[in-house]
């Protein structure tokens, strides 16, 4: 991947998961949010285009509340997803604001994909943010976006929401920040001598059988990761998963340095 130039990305939608933002024991990551913004800002500083897509509203909420894990109860997480993401966007406006940076908030359901108006709507308003050098903000609505409603609301996790938006407003490459640092040809947990696969063409069931595990307070894994890979491989778009507990690693990455996974076709 060292002789891979990210020069030409221009628009970046930067994805990060609960299991980032969130620790094990529940607290929120304030160090790893603070750096996750300063790197964000220095892209913007780079006259790149940033679209920042966030899981962690309910991993907030539950944290702020004392709960001790995820609720299964689906009213009971649509409370604490509101709960959570009025916390996590006050902690992310606090960040961007050291750096006098404008975000904007954009809560998202499938059916905005789904209906070429409000899809024409939501692309006019993220459009004039990044007009305005502004940073939006973008989370699922889990308030309505649940899979017993009439229609199908979910997108049951933020990676594929990534990855339709970077899609959608034709963005050069989706950066997802993950608690695994590449993908390996063996579960580093269990094998020590598991190596960092440095770049994959196409998802194959061999690639598929390689995922596993997934957090405890997010809804997403590695196979949710694979599946968004898929996705932009075929729509041609191409995608870095790096470690999400070393948020620099963005700009190691587009400098050309060997970190994370690249998910691009074979003639890129």
């Amino acid at each position: 991947m060292a002789e891979k130039s990210f020069d030409n990305w221009k628009k970046i939608v930067v994805k990060v998961g609960t299991s980032t933002i969130v620790q094990e024991n529940g607290q929120i990551n304030l160090p790893i949010i603070g750096q996750l913004v300063q790197t964000l800002c220095a892209l913007r500083n780079q006259n790149r285009e940033v679209v920042f897509v966030t899981s962690g509203a309910v991993g907030v909420a539950i944290n702020q509340l004392g709960f001790k894990e995820r609720p299964n109860e689906i009213p009971r997480q649509q409370a604490l997803a509101v709960i959570g993401q009025a916390d996590l966007m006050a902690i992310y406006n606090q960040n961007f604001s050291f750096y006098h940076q404008i975000t904007g908030q954009i809560l998202l359901t499938y059916d905005v994909f789904d209906n070429p108006k409000m899809l024409e709507n939501m692309l006019n308003a993220l459009r004039e943010l990044l007009k305005m050098k502004a940073i939006p903000i973008i989370n699922e609505n889990d308030v309505i976006a649940v899979d017993e409603m009439d229609h199908q609301h979910s997108f049951g996790d933020n990676d594929c929401l990534a990855a339709m938006v970077t899609k959608i407003i034709d963005a050069d490459g989706l950066i997802i920040l993950s608690d695994v640092d590449a993908l390996y040809d063996r579960n580093p947990h269990e094998f020590a001598n598991a190596k960092a696969i440095k770049r994959v063409g196409s998802i194959t069931k061999q690639v598929i059988n390689l995922a596993s595990g997934k957090s405890n307070l997010g809804k997403g894994g590695m196979l949710t990761k694979l599946k968004a890979a898929k996705y932009l491989l075929k729509n041609d778009k191409q995608m870095l998963l790096l470690p999400g507990s070393e948020p620099d690693g963005i700009l190691k990455a587009l400098s050309g340095q060997e970190i994370g996974t690249l998910f691009a076709n074979e003639y890129k």
